[in-house]
């Protein structure tokens, strides 16, 4: 009996070590696996954020020599350095500006006025912009200095070459590269090769080889990339503790599927795979702000605003999202999917109401994508209303190209569509602009509605458009009324002119919407 029950026990414990070295492989290879879904993860949100620095720094370049080139002085006049010194001095990426005579570099923001002006060598790149661009030049600012200079006019500036230091995050090792499509070549800015040309030229990728963790993250609006690699020992090595101490607890197989599947459940999808998906299933919701004329209080429209709340209750701002969309080339699904929505959850609405119009907000994209057309096209006779009662609201930066905006403005009018300039007054429309556009009417920005009853400098350009728009034959919509001040300055503006704003109304459901026309279809809003 004692025999017997001591092969019991010893059988019994060779199971449970069986168990526990099974339990302990299977965390370690379950570890290993974790370990490596977090470098990934963690290449990937470094790449993220040398893009980030990167699209900062050329738009730091952007505006730097912009504001150098708009100088009215005397080139290398005190008053010009002087200048140059300021910009400097305000960027936190740029080291030093220059001022260009007869195409040779004659002073600078640090330098001060040269004795021999410089003439640079031929630029190792000419943007689509006409920027001329040296990845590495030698500086005067001292020996052994080389940074990357970028001249545009007859200014060029200087980047500090520390601008990616405070980044540097070993054991990862990373490079920005910017990308010549028109050359297909890539040229090096920072760091050392670590991916080919041909990736970079695809675009964003994300992937392993034998040795390394890649990501690669690319910016479309200036050709720059971020890559960031970490080695696979390296990934492992950083992990140790985490491997360790999971295979302590690799006998309790719960604990470890517990923890896969919090790791699992806990990892975000990023933004805009999350906005496909919202858009594949139609989670965007529409609600609408009614615009009513002023001087009456009658409704007249509706402008259409896009809302996300994406599956875990999270509310995404639509800055946010438009942005992400555009960036990415996708946004004009987010100009049809809110079509859709306005003409199903509307359009009996319309129908009943043919004098009433809702505007929907396109993209720069849209203008040129027949795609748009075709949609906008279906929708309109889907619901069976006018094309007249969809209008469409363009920003003044999405017209920048004339060219592409002004026939399809042209196009959308000959539909029967009216359109809209939002935002008017941002900085991106002259009067000779507005008059090429031809839209049907203007929407004055927030940013002039507030200043009224204010002491703002810009208050005094209110008048200036609204005579500017009579002057044209435009129609004008008042947008962000949030006090009674703001309505009854605008209500006595003469001719009439309709309003959206809190005060009036706040954004509303369909439902809210049809309440809201019939209260104030002929009722007054003014005392």
């Amino acid at each position: 009996m004692e025999i017997n029950h001591i092969l019991r026990q010893l059988a019994v414990a060779a199971w449970v070590v069986a168990a526990i070295l099974a339990g302990g492989l299977a965390a370690f290879a379950g570890a290993r696996f974790i370990a490596h879904s977090l470098a990934r993860g963690d290449v990937t949100s470094y790449a993220d954020d040398l893009l980030v620095r990167a699209v900062t720094i050329a738009s730091e370049m952007d505006k730097s020599l912009d504001e150098a080139n708009q100088s009215t002085a005397i080139p290398c006049s005190v008053e010009d350095i002087s200048k140059l010194r300021q910009i400097a001095f305000t960027r936190r990426f740029v080291k030093d500006v220059g001022r260009l005579i007869a195409g040779k570099l004659a002073c600078s923001s640090f330098l001060g006025t040269l004795p021999v002006p410089i003439v640079e060598k031929a630029p190792d790149l000419i943007t689509g912009t006409g920027r001329k661009l040296w990845v590495s030049v030698a500086l005067q600012l001292g020996v052994g200095i080389n940074a990357m200079v970028v001249e545009a006019g007859n200014s060029n500036v200087v980047v500090d070459p520390a601008a990616f230091l405070d980044l540097e995050r070993p054991p990862f090792r990373y490079s920005i590269a910017i990308i010549d499509l028109s050359h297909r070549r890539v040229l090096r800015s920072w760091g050392k090769r670590l991916v080919s040309d041909e990736t970079l030229i695809a675009g964003d990728a994300s992937f392993e080889n034998a040795n390394e963790l890649v990501s690669a993250r690319c910016s479309a609006a200036y050709s720059i990339c971020g890559v960031a690699v970490l080695d696979r020992s390296e990934a492992i090595s950083r992990q140790l503790p985490f491997i360790y101490g999971f295979i302590g607890f690799g006998g309790v197989a719960g604990g470890f599927l517990a923890i896969m599947a919090t790791f699992m459940l806990r990892r975000q999808k990023p933004l805009l795979t999350r906005l496909v998906e919202a858009l594949k299933s139609e989670e965007l919701a529409v609600v609408y702000q009614p615009i009513v004329e002023l001087n009456t209080g009658r409704m007249m429209s509706a402008e259409a605003l896009v809302r996300w709340t994406d599956r875990k209750g999270n509310v995404i701002a639509p800055d946010i999202f438009v942005s992400a969309a555009e960036e990415a080339g996708v946004a004009g699904q987010i100009t049809a999917c809110a079509l859709r929505k306005v003409t199903s959850e509307a359009g009996r609405f319309l129908r009943d109401n043919p004098d009433v119009r809702i505007t929907v907000n396109m993209v720069a994209a849209d203008l040129g994508d027949t795609q748009f057309y075709a949609e906008l096209d279906r929708c309109v006779r889907t619901a069976g209303i006018s094309a007249s009662q969809i209008g469409l609201e363009l920003t003044e930066r999405s017209t920048a190209a004339l060219d592409i905006a002004v026939p399809a403005i042209a196009r959308l009018r000959n539909l029967g569509h009216r359109v809209y300039l939002d935002d008017f007054g941002t900085g991106y429309s002259s009067l000779s602009n507005l008059q090429d556009l031809n839209v049907d009417t203007i929407k004055i920005d927030r940013a002039f509605t507030s200043t009224v009853g204010t002491a703002s400098v810009k208050v005094s350009l209110v008048p200036q458009i609204l005579d500017m728009a009579n002057a044209l034959n435009l129609g004008v919509v008042v947008e962000g009324i949030e006090t009674k001040e703001q309505l009854d300055y605008f209500a006595a503006v003469r001719p009439p002119c309709s309003g959206q704003g809190w005060f009036i109304s706040p954004p509303l459901e369909p439902a809210d919407l049809m309440i809201f026309h019939k209260k104030h279809r002929m009722a007054s809003m003014i005392d």
